[in-house]
């Protein structure tokens, strides 16, 4: 009977952490009230796409990153975050090899996009360079320790230099 009893206590257990497992449950506890699309987030598929920025989306207005944990960005030897008030809008990482490029991350529109810059490596990316991709290129240049700005160019020539926090590691 008790082991009976243990069956069931730990059953229902089970099905409680399902439930409060569930897609929808997790959206509701980060605040996002949607359900993430476990495809394109799943251990090995790169979240950020080479696309151009969703028609809905304006380039000038980047938004928070929020998980990136499954972007690629290739073999690094660091990285570097952009922040402006505790939000982080780009994050960048280069290989030791100076040779190859860095990459970085931007959402523009709800979309995670990747951008590459030319070879150079983490040094380039830590002392400034531009990572491009479709319709959008962003310039990163460090303007003292810790400071930096962020200038994005559009298809149309139109550009917007943004103020924040560039830290490297």
């Amino acid at each position: 009977m008790a082991i009976s009893l243990l069956g069931l206590s730990l059953a229902a257990c089970g099905q409680r952490q399902q439930s409060d497992n569930s897609a929808n449950d997790f959206a509701q506890r980060v605040g996002t009230g949607k359900v993430v699309d476990s495809s394109t987030d799943a251990p090995g598929v790169n979240s950020a796409v080479k696309a151009s920025p969703p028609a809905t989306g304006d380039v000038f207005q980047p938004e928070k990153l929020g998980d990136i944990s499954h972007v690629k960005f290739g073999p690094r030897a660091g990285g570097c975050t952009f922040s402006v008030d505790g939000k982080e809008m780009l994050v960048a990482a280069g290989p030791q090899d100076r040779n190859l490029p860095g990459k970085a991350t931007v959402r523009v529109g709800g979309k995670l996009l990747l951008l590459d810059a030319p070879p150079g490596g983490y040094q380039a990316v830590k002392n400034g360079t531009t990572f491009s991709g479709e319709g959008i290129s962003v310039a990163m240049m460090p303007t003292a320790k810790g400071k930096g700005t962020m200038t994005i160019t559009n298809t149309a020539g139109q550009t917007k230099a943004i103020a924040g926090d560039y830290v490297c590691s």
